[in-house]
């Protein structure tokens, strides 16, 4: 009853987006696409197989931002997921607080299983629902914020406190 609901809750929030751009109703209709393939029936609605995720705790995913090639680890939950079903995926992110690089889904866009308020490290990588946020958290402030914890970058994180608002591209690594 409840993947229902979120079925009905995604395609009245879709319909509610007239000035939405292209990249959020993709994202929309890959959630309600999610939602559809858990009932057993994406196939009917979408003419296209779902992706094979990996069943393991970790996904290894590639970063590229210009020249510079950065890797992840990422948590397997539902916001991952949702993400890696886009990729690969370029996203115009913007430089915010000069602390993290970020793209704006829209409120609530994708779906979250295990929110926390803790602090966070430089590197990680979370998915902020109010503000429907994708964040890279390349420097350090102290803040606490509830997010969505998916993944952490090792090294090589500071290259965005030179390059400002940039594309960034993400994939899985092979």
């Amino acid at each position: 009853m409840k993947k229902i609901f979120d079925l009905l809750t995604l395609i009245v929030f879709t319909a509610s987006l007239t000035a939405c751009g292209k990249n959020e109703v993709e994202v929309l209709r890959a959630n309600i696409n999610a939602d559809v393939s858990e009932s057993g029936t994406e196939e009917a609605a979408t003419g296209t197989e779902k992706k094979e995720l990996e069943t393991d705790s970790e996904i290894n995913v590639k970063i590229t931002v210009g020249d510079t090639v950065l890797y992840a680890v990422m948590e397997n939950n539902v916001t991952t997921q949702a993400i890696i079903e886009q990729m690969p995926l370029t996203l115009p992110m913007t430089d915010l607080y000069g602390r993290e690089m970020c793209y704006r889904y829209g409120a609530y866009a994708l779906p979250t299983d295990e929110l926390r308020s803790n602090s966070y490290e430089i590197g990680d990588i979370a998915y902020w629902p109010p503000g429907g946020s994708l964040v890279i958290l390349y420097e350090q402030n102290g803040e606490r914020f509830e997010r969505q914890h998916l993944g952490h970058i090792d090294s090589g994180v500071e290259i965005f406190k030179n390059t400002g608002d940039t594309d960034v591209t993400f994939e899985l690594a092979e």
